[in-house]
């Protein structure tokens, strides 16, 4: 008996443990960040520059600071771009129409509390197993290469 109960307990706690772990990672899952070698304003317009020269539209800009002194609070510098190409997108919908609520693709822009300027969004890999759109789908090395290259052209000096 000391021993189904010895067992018994190993297994809760194991699972326990598991399950912790499992919601560690997954607060972290599927998010890139990136610190940026420029200034808020700079590292911004840089990354509507490289969105601009794939093709990439932003659809909408988002200034959260502004939004936050609207409202008599305030916000250290954060800027949301909600960018996107229907013509790459939509082949990913037609693979699982619910990737609709993650598209268009947005990067987020701010100043953190040590004064670092950085660069974060979604990683589409995730996105695309949250939705059930297979890991090789060609879509989703296209737009990982892309979001790679227009969130390091906006951080990264050029070499």
């Amino acid at each position: 008996m000391l021993k189904t109960l010895s067992a018994a307990l190993v297994l809760i706690f194991a699972s326990l443990f598991a399950s912790a772990s499992l919601a560690s990672d997954a607060f972290d899952a599927g998010l890139i960040k990136k610190q940026s070698a420029y200034s808020f304003d700079d590292t911004v317009a840089k990354l509507e520059a490289a969105l601009a020269a794939r093709n990439i539209g932003v659809m909408n800009k988002v200034d959260h600071a502004a939004g936050a002194e609207a409202v008599g609070q305030s916000l250290r510098p954060t800027t949301l771009l909600i960018f996107g190409n229907p013509a790459i997108g939509s082949q990913l919908m037609a693979a699982s129409q619910s990737i609709g609520l993650d598209l268009p693709l947005k990067a987020l822009v701010f100043e953190d509390a040590d004064g670092n300027i950085c660069v974060e969004y979604n990683d589409i890999n995730y996105i695309a197993r949250r939705h059930g759109v297979p890991a090789d789908h060609p879509v989703v090395a296209r737009i990982a290469g892309g979001l790679e290259f227009v969130t390091n052209a906006a951080t990264r000096p050029a070499e």
